[in-house]
């Protein structure tokens, strides 16, 4: 979607500001939420005791019903199906729980920052090979910064946190995947948000079967409300409506650029709620990775631009 254009105003009105405050709120929140989804995630699944099976439980146990309605809008066939399990497999089951299996071995910041860096990177060779998009020096200079910050974070951090951070690579590559098949295969977001939630659940009940979610009932109510709500409506859902919002009033080129402040919500509420102070390698690795976003997705310092 292209930026929208605003009409000239009439005499006497009100001018039309460049960037549509209703949109320019919606991109912030779905980036606040989803910079704070790795804090949230990190407190399931250390301080409330969480396994990771229990936190994608509860994920797409809220989401797949609550978005049910919307799966089997669009083309039903069997081709659509398949396609939307192989997305699955990028940024439903598979990727929550390598992602929350992170978690148990690496600090919460470090989630928040090499999961769209690496996806980020991923996401611009793949365009390069599949679609000929060109990378351009900017681009190509933000790569090389979160390479290099991806370099500082596996050498310089906390031994045992390096496992976390493969697991978090692997997150990376998985939504990268996920983003790819998006552009290969355009389908309506919500549609595909649903079918993705609800295959995801089939998966959950097959593992609740096997037994892996023994324990749950033993968690505390304030526990399960409060991951189920956070992940299962506000990440998983009004994130993604805030954000296609955003798109909405900004176009996607604006939209997309507000990501890049996920990283950075990430790492200070890390500091702010989980007490987590990086090594001063780790710091200069965050710093990189964060900077090499913006940098990549053009993000400029310029009065009235975003």
């Amino acid at each position: 979607m292209t930026d929208n254009v605003q009409p000239t105003p009439a005499l006497g009105a009100m001018p039309v500001p460049a960037v549509p405050v209703v949109g320019l709120v919606c991109g912030l929140s779905a980036a606040f939420i989803w910079g704070t989804w790795p804090v949230v995630t990190s407190i399931g699944v250390n301080a409330d005791a969480l396994t990771p099976f229990q936190i994608v439980l509860l994920r797409f146990a809220v989401a797949g019903p609550l978005l049910l309605p919307f799966a089997f809008r669009g083309r039903p066939g069997l081709k659509e199906w398949g396609q939307a399990f192989v997305m699955m497999l990028g940024a439903g089951f598979t990727y929550s729980l390598v992602v929350s299996s992170a978690f148990e071995h690496a600090p919460a910041g470090h989630g928040g920052v090499i999961i769209p860096g690496t996806m980020l990177v991923t996401s611009l060779i793949l365009a390069h090979i599949w679609f000929g998009e060109k990378i351009t020096r900017t681009r190509a200079l933000g790569a090389g910064a979160i390479l290099i910050g991806l370099i500082c974070l596996a050498s310089g951090g906390m031994t045992p946190s390096l496992k976390g951070d493969l697991l978090f690579m692997a997150g990376g590559l998985l939504w990268a995947g996920y983003t790819f098949f998006v552009r290969q295969w355009p389908t309506d977001g919500l549609v595909i948000a649903a079918r993705v939630s609800f295959l995801s659940l089939l998966l959950v009940a097959i593992g609740c079967v096997f037994g892996f979610a023994e324990g749950i009932t033993s968690v505390s109510p304030a526990t399960l409300l409060t991951q189920g709500l956070w992940q299962g409506v506000v990440s998983a859902i009004l994130a993604l409506v805030l954000f296609n919002k955003a798109v909405g009033y900004l176009g996607t080129s604006r939209a997309a650029t507000l990501n890049a402040l996920i990283p950075v919500v990430a790492v200070i509420l890390s500091f702010l709620v989980l007490g987590e102070e990086p090594t001063l390698v780790e710091l200069l690795g965050l710093v990189a990775i964060i900077g090499g976003i913006g940098i990549a997705m053009g993000v400029r310092l310029r009065k009235g631009k975003i």
